[in-house]
């Protein structure tokens, strides 16, 4: 099963992530470290509820 990485929304394979942050009692998983690094700095950013990545503001 894939997962999307929340900083970049590239999905990836839990098993091969270059890392993993839990946060609010979720675990996420990302591709790189670089986008770890994003995520552990400011995680509210990505994990927003209000908020979807997908390039479109209504």
């Amino acid at each position: 099963m894939l997962v999307k990485d929340p900083v970049c929304e590239m999905e990836i394979d839990p098993k091969e992530a270059a890392g993993k942050s839990e946060y609010n009692g979720q675990t996420y998983y990302f591709c790189s470290e670089h986008c770890k690094k994003a995520f552990d700095k400011e995680p509210e950013k990505f994990v927003s509820p209000d908020q979807h990545h997908h390039g479109e503001h209504h």
